[in-house]
């Protein structure tokens, strides 16, 4: 596990955009934390690593379901705090994700099953005056 103090929403977008590097194309990545806590900020950092437009990003709170294209493909910005765990596959985002896409899931819980075995984790936690992140990669060619 990784952990890093963010003292604002530039450092919070910073380490999304350096964590989408690492994230290859199918990635999935699991977000947790309080209501305001920078998932959406970390989120806008996460596309702008992709190449994407990070001023497109939203909450998706009350859409529940965002897509943002980048150069490599597709990001989903999925929020599982109304439908629940399993809401995202009543979507029938299983049948639209292709393979080049990412996804990130605000209010996840562990248990999927996600569309790839690439699935990593960030918590968010407030931290005097900023945030705490937490985050655990996995093993390439090692899923859940």
């Amino acid at each position: 596990m990784a952990e890093r103090f963010l003292p604002d929403d530039a450092a919070t977008e910073a380490l999304g955009e350096s964590l989408a590097a690492l994230t290859p194309p199918g990635g999935t990545w699991l977000l947790r934390g309080e209501l305001g806590a920078g998932k959406t900020t970390w989120t806008r950092g996460f596309l702008k690593g992709l190449g994407g437009d990070p001023d497109d990003v939203a909450s998706p709170t009350y859409a529940v379901l965002h897509r943002y294209p980048h150069p490599g493909g597709r990001l989903f910005h999925l929020d599982l705090y109304r439908p629940g765990p399993s809401g995202a596959w009543s979507l029938g985002l299983e049948e639209t994700l292709e393979g080049s896409d990412r996804l990130v899931v605000e209010w996840a819980g562990a248990e999927g099953p996600w569309p790839t075995d690439w699935v990593a984790e960030l918590a968010l936690t407030p931290q005097a005056g900023g945030r705490r992140a937490e985050w655990t990669l996995p093993v390439r060619g090692e899923g859940r």
